[in-house]
């Protein structure tokens, strides 16, 4: 059982054991979809789920178009270059590969994964629905930015935290409302989402460690005193 110094010395542990665990249980879903095991689950609380009128199901799709790779992927190239411009690079690097992993892991899931059919009120019903996409894509982001933001020093780890967590379930919640996606293709949207994350913030904790800029804490103090003394000379 690993202590409390071993989590201090080696911080990768933490993100890393839960991408792992993560990744497992992701596998163990895809394989009782793949055996038709989860679909009276899926219906029943398909039945159970609020109708909502057609005015308001309208206004809410478009908090849905946040979790298309076309929105999170500019979101998360400009990010990355603000931080890379703060020479804060195994953070940029950091949020870079968990967007664009998210949503090339996306489209490799559509291919390799069992095909489908999304809820009754999709009006494409044969498209490919397991995993949830939009799922994936923000909550990847999502996670790693407000991992790699807490760890910079930039943003309080409480706030930003459950930030990210309450927008990850809300944009998983509205594919169920909006008939998208079955409960099983959210939650393997988030197994995976949070697979990505913890791999790629692990990879962070590890870099950050090697070229020992932990949160920059260090270089943000002693940058004005080394302007300063520019100046003076």
């Amino acid at each position: 059982m690993l202590s409390s110094v071993d989590m201090r010395s080696r911080p990768e542990l933490g993100p890393g054991g839960i991408g792992l665990t993560a990744a497992g249980l992701f596998g163990l879903l895809s394989w009782k979809v793949l055996k038709h095991r989860t679909w009276r689950q899926d219906f029943r609380f398909w039945l159970a789920l609020p109708r909502y009128g057609e005015k308001t199901r309208t206004s809410a799709m478009w908090f849905g178009h946040l979790g298309k790779e076309w929105a999170v992927l500019p979101v998360a190239a400009a990010l990355a270059g603000k931080l890379w411009n703060d020479d804060r690079t195994a953070a940029a690097v950091t949020v870079a590969v968990a967007a664009s992993g998210a949503v090339a892991a996306s489209h490799i899931f559509d291919v390799a994964l069992p095909k489908r059919s999304p809820p009754p009120g999709r009006r494409a019903p044969f498209t490919p629905s397991f995993p949830s996409g939009h799922a994936l894509h923000s909550t990847a982001f999502l996670l790693t930015s407000a991992y790699v933001l807490s760890r910079e020093k930039l943003v309080d780890s409480r706030r930003i935290g459950g930030l990210a967590l309450v927008l990850s379930a809300a944009l998983g919640v509205d594919r169920l409302i909006h008939d998208r996606h079955w409960t099983t293709d959210v939650i393997a949207g988030w197994l995976a989402a949070v697979a990505i994350a913890g791999s790629a913030t692990a990879g962070y904790e590890i870099a950050s460690r090697r070229s020992g800029s932990r949160g920059h804490k260090e270089l943000t103090t002693y940058a004005p005193r080394v302007r300063k003394r520019r100046g003076n000379t």
